[in-house]
Formats: C-alpha cells, sequence, structure tokens
C-alpha cells in the first residue's frame, strides 16, 4: 500500500520543467519545441501510471495517485500551451518566408528588367541613323 507509483516523480519534473521552458521561450521561441516534447512525455508517463492504478488500487498510495494526477494536469497545460505557441511560431514564420519570398521576387523582375533595359539602351547606343529599332526588334530603313 506504500508504493508509489512509476511516474510518481518523473512526470510532474516533466511537467514543472516543460512549463518553466514555457515562460523561458517566450523570449527565444526555439525552445518551445523541446517544452512540447516534455510535456507530452510527461503526459504519457501519468496516463500509463494512472491506468496502472486503476487496475490495482491497493498496491499503491492515494498520495502517490494525487501525485499523478496533478502532474497529468500540469503536463496538459504545459502541452496545450506549448503546442499553442509553436503554431504561432509556424504561422509567423511561414507568413515571413511569403513576404520574403515577395520581396525576393520582385527584386529578380526589377533586375531582369533592368537588364533588358540596358540592352536595349546599349542596342540604340549602337544604332545607325538609317536603322530603326521598335520594341527592341531591329527594322531596316528603306533609302531612298
Amino acid at each position: 500500500m506504500n508504493n508509489k507509483l512509476p511516474a510518481d516523480p518523473s512526470a510532474l519534473i516533466f511537467g514543472v520543467i516543460a512549463s518553466v521552458i514555457i515562460f523561458l521561450g517566450f523570449c527565444c521561441g526555439l525552445l518551445v519545441f523541446v517544452s512540447l516534447v516534455l510535456g507530452v512525455i510527461g503526459l504519457v508517463l501519468s496516463i500509463k501510471s494512472l491506468k496502472e492504478y486503476e487496475i490495482n488500487p491497493t498496491n499503491y498510495s492515494s498520495q502517490s495517485y494525487q501525485n499523478v494526477y496533478v502532474a497529468k494536469i500540469v503536463c496538459i497545460i504545459a502541452t496545450i500551451l506549448s503546442s499553442l505557441y509553436f503554431i504561432v511560431i509556424l504561422v509567423v514564420v511561414i507568413i515571413y518566408q511569403v513576404s520574403l519570398f515577395d520581396v525576393f521576387k520582385n527584386n529578380l523582375e526589377e533586375n531582369n528588367n533592368q537588364q533588358i533595359n540596358d540592352s536595349v539602351f546599349r542596342i540604340k547606343e549602337n544604332n545607325i541613323n538609317d536603322s530603326i529599332y521598335i520594341d527592341s526588334t531591329f527594322v531596316d530603313s528603306i533609302k531612298k
């Protein structure tokens, strides 16, 4: 009856570490993925231990059951918060990438247009007086 559930200390530790990383991760978002993984690990451990308690409650203490239940709640909260924050980071990265792609696309189009304009200008510089260039196409003028 004095036995502890297998995830009694570990699930709570995972949940607390995940929660701390979430609040530290708001300043640098890369740690959110670690928090998400730790929260899921703690949640899985606590669910397994609670199922084991339900199978044979006489082998384990009620205090251990309460500790694992609290750990389950902490891990659920940590997992939900870190997954929401992870989704926000993904959305921001996707929006940033799309806008960055538009900037690169516009710069590429401007460079291509500039090269075309430069080549047309060079053609016109080398132009002989009796020839005409229309839309970058050489048309020989008619001599009388």
